[in-house]
């Protein structure tokens, strides 16, 4: 059953799905969807090969149906319609994809897993709501936000930084979370802060250089 993950941004939904796949030994592509996301990204189309001929190059999705990797489409829920009807096929009963510019019907490898990820649509502005129709067709998990013990722990581990200054960066995330859900001042994707930034920051302070 292809897998669907919701939950609030940098919650490690894509990070999770990556991890599972190197432990299994599998290989994992992203597809980022946005509003201009193009069906051919997903399916493949015409380009000239080394010989100048025109030929057919698979799209990411049609590589990993035929190859066994597994898939995630990041950002579903900004994907255009037409993205999601190509899909439809593809995730009902009869698993295949048809690519009608080759008049060619291509079944899943036994290996290929399909995931997708995406924020709510009533907390993050320009996603739409998936219809309940196409949600059935996916196992739904529900991510939280990282716990901050859990974030300062990341913070130690992968980027070196002491844990007393990662309990200090924790501790300006969640006070901005909460002048943000008090005041308008920060509102928009400006005014969101979230562990992503933390790690960036804590890499930042951790390549400076340090005073003689």
């Amino acid at each position: 059953w292809p897998i669907l993950l919701e939950g609030p941004t940098s919650a490690g939904k894509t990070t999770l799905v990556e991890y599972m796949a190197a432990r299994c030994g599998h290989r994992c592509v992203r597809i980022n969807n946005h509003e201009h996301t193009d069906v051919q990204e997903y399916t493949g189309f015409y380009a000239a090969d080394s010989k100048g001929s025109l030929s057919f190059q698979d799209g990411l999705l049609v590589q990993a149906l035929r190859k066994g990797y597994w898939v995630i489409l990041d950002e579903l829920n900004l994907a255009p319609s037409e993205v999601l009807e190509a899909l439809n096929r593809l995730l009902d009963d009869n698993r295949e994809l048809y690519l009608p510019e080759i008049n060619e019907t291509v079944k899943p490898h036994p290996n290929f897993r399909l995931f997708a990820t995406q924020n709510p649509c009533g907390a993050y502005g320009g996603r739409k709501p998936l219809s309940r129709a196409f949600r059935n067709r996916f196992v739904e998990i529900h991510i939280g936000d990282i716990p901050t013990d859990d974030i300062i722990t990341i913070l130690h581990l992968r980027c070196g930084c002491p844990p007393s200054h990662a309990k200090l960066l924790v501790k300006v995330m969640v006070s901005l979370r909460q002048h943000r859900s008090k005041s308008s001042v920060f509102r928009g994707k400006d005014g969101l802060i979230t562990p992503r930034d933390l790690l960036r920051w804590a890499e930042r302070g951790n390549s400076a250089p340090s005073k003689a």
